[in-house]
């Protein structure tokens, strides 16, 4: 199936300039392709295959491994539209859609070229790759997505899962010194800002069972950083890797066990009353002479 269709510093928060033009649909394509790699696994092979693979041994780096692979899946996605004529014709470039939603990630001089080349059919793709513009919106976006799918350790979980192989079977030639004589990478701190992220994203709290983690009602309950895919399993020193979890639930899940959790925290209580919907029912009802539509209500 085609492509197509298919945090600053720890004392200071900086908020991540967010488009809305794609944005979710590339989410949805990179979550797509990591829990089902297969049409891209040729992408993934030259992103992380060989001497590349040492892109996952890296200490917690700030711009992770999954900012390079989003990057990308985006710029697959700007080549793959150019070379569908039929689309381009219909609905024109998907990189000039994206440009105009990214001014501030193009520079004037940039702009400049931008403006000078777009209607020009033969050498405009050409370009913007010799002037690193598609690199430049592919990091753009990539910081985007990152921030909305961070907070799905589904993802996360599929991520790692999905370069393990390239961890396991090609890293440890180009590195051997990170890893163990077992095979995994060694264990390393884990550094302040990446606690902070991890902390804040699950609440402060245990992401299996609850526990509030954060010591304000109760001593007892100690905060672990456990990997979502374990060391031994083939995990990495990555943010991406991380998640909240209590010391009992840190014991069971085990050393070689990759789990996480699905649920997440409500903003609100989203369940209206049985008082709230009669009346609902009466107003639309004596409005309009007609019943509301029957809604399906799940419990959150």
């Amino acid at each position: 199936m085609s492509l197509w269709r298919l945090l600053g510093s720890f004392l200071v928060s900086q908020l991540q300039n967010v488009s809305t033009v794609d944005l979710y649909y590339v989410c949805q394509v990179v979550d797509g392709v990591a829990r089902q790699p297969g049409n891209f696994l040729r992408h993934i092979e030259d992103i992380f295959g060989d001497a590349s693979s040492v892109l996952l041994v890296r200490r917690f780096p700030r711009w992770t491994s999954f900012h390079i692979f989003i990057e990308e899946v985006i710029a697959s996605l700007i080549w793959e539209n150019a070379n569908n004529r039929s689309d381009v014709v219909a609905n024109g470039l998907w990189i000039d859609h994206l440009l105009d939603a990214n001014e501030d990630a193009i520079s004037d001089e940039q702009w400049d070229k931008i403006n000078s080349h777009r209607r020009m059919v033969d050498g405009y793709f050409d370009m913007l790759r010799d002037e690193q513009i598609i690199a430049d919106i592919s990091e753009h976006v990539a910081k985007q997505v990152f921030h909305v799918l961070f907070s799905n350790r589904g993802t996360m979980k599929a991520f790692g899962e999905m370069v393990t192989y390239y961890l396991q079977s090609a890293a440890i030639s180009f590195e051997p010194d990170a890893f163990c004589k077992t095979g995994s990478l060694k264990r390393v701190g884990i550094p302040a800002w990446a606690k902070s992220a991890v902390f804040h994203r699950d609440k402060g709290r245990c992401v299996f069972c609850k526990t509030d983690l954060t010591k304000l009602f109760s001593q007892l309950d100690a905060i672990n950083y456990d990997h979502i895919i374990p060391l031994a399993a083939g995990g990495a020193n990555c943010v991406t890797n991380l998640q909240l979890s209590c010391s009992t639930c840190n014991g069971s899940k085990g050393a070689r066990h990759s789990d996480t959790s699905d649920e997440y925290e409500v903003w609100f209580d989203q369940i209206e009353t049985a008082s709230r919907r009669v009346r609902v029912y009466a107003h639309h009802t004596h409005a309009t002479n007609t019943p509301p539509p029957v809604r399906q209500h799940r419990c959150a």
